[in-house]
């Protein structure tokens, strides 16, 4: 496969960095992948490279303050930052690879990003692919303080409110090191903005989830500490998608491409796929 480095500039001029995977052969179609919070779309060669056997064009931008890209380091004003920069990345798919069907793979909060984009963009997209969303995000959390979360979020947004564990991430201790280890991740805590974004899109999920009639594959592990699987579980019971699948992993943390199990986890992706594609 080919791959090459570019960029398009967002919002307030941020410059957006993605790097474009090209088969050996004729595309079959094209996706963009929506990496998490805090890390950033190199994590995900691996995954890219069996998209890419498949015969996709793969498309992985490094969000807005994250990896690569522009801006303050996870630092969002407005949600809609985000899905922005999707649709200007999905128009350069268009530019360049035209007559392909698209797809939309999402991890973590990059699949609430890519839901919240599916649910806006449907005619344009072939199949929706979301892997641990981050949709449900104020379970246990007194409404209170979520309110206050919110009005800080706004207001106080680069202020930091919350650590994550990287120990949650995946039960392979290598896959942790190298978390950790990495330059272009995060590793401080979660700002208030963000943390509202996530909030204040989940809000608007449950009243919307039933107009969305894509084809769709919901992936989660079972013991996801960073992601709460009743997001996928909702999801999964609201969505209007006659073509829906779910996979809930049994004992897989956060990370579930990463996990020991992930070969499963890709061929479940790839076979789904496999089976859409024209």
């Amino acid at each position: 496969m080919a791959h090459t480095e570019s960029s398009f500039t967002g919002n307030y001029g941020t410059r957006i960095v993605y790097d474009v995977w090209t088969p050996d052969g004729p595309p079959r179609a094209a996706l963009v992948l929506s990496h998490g919070l805090g890390e950033h779309a190199r994590r995900y060669d691996h995954v890219i490279k069996r998209l890419t056997d498949l015969g996709l064009v793969v498309y992985a931008p490094d969000h807005r303050g994250h990896g690569r890209s522009g801006g303050k380091r996870v630092l969002l004003k407005d949600w809609s930052d985000f899905t922005d920069d999707l649709q200007r990345l999905f128009g350069i798919v268009a530019q360049e690879q035209p007559g392909l069907d698209r797809y939309l793979l999402g991890h973590s909060m990059g699949g609430a990003i890519a839901l919240s984009y599916a649910l806006d963009h449907q005619s344009e997209l072939a199949g929706l692919i979301l892997s641990g969303p981050a949709v449900d995000v104020t379970s246990g959390t007194p409404a209170a303080v979520v309110a206050l979360g919110k009005i800080i979020g706004r207001f106080a947004p680069s202020l930091p409110v919350q650590s994550l564990d990287p120990n949650l991430v995946s039960r392979d201790a290598a896959v942790v090191a190298r978390y950790r280890a990495d330059p272009l991740v995060h590793h401080g805590k979660v700002p208030a903005g963000i943390a509202r974004g996530l909030v204040v899109n989940s809000e608007t999920l449950p009243a919307r989830l039933s107009g969305l009639h894509l084809p769709l594959l919901l992936l989660h592990g079972g013991e996801d500490g960073l992601a709460n699987v009743n997001g996928s579980r909702l999801i999964a019971g609201e969505a209007g998608s006659v073509d829906l699948t779910y996979h809930e992993y049994p004992g897989l943390f956060h990370e579930i491409f990463n996990e020991p199990e992930q070969e499963k986890v890709l061929d479940d992706v790839t076979s789904w796929l496999a089976a859409r594609l024209r």
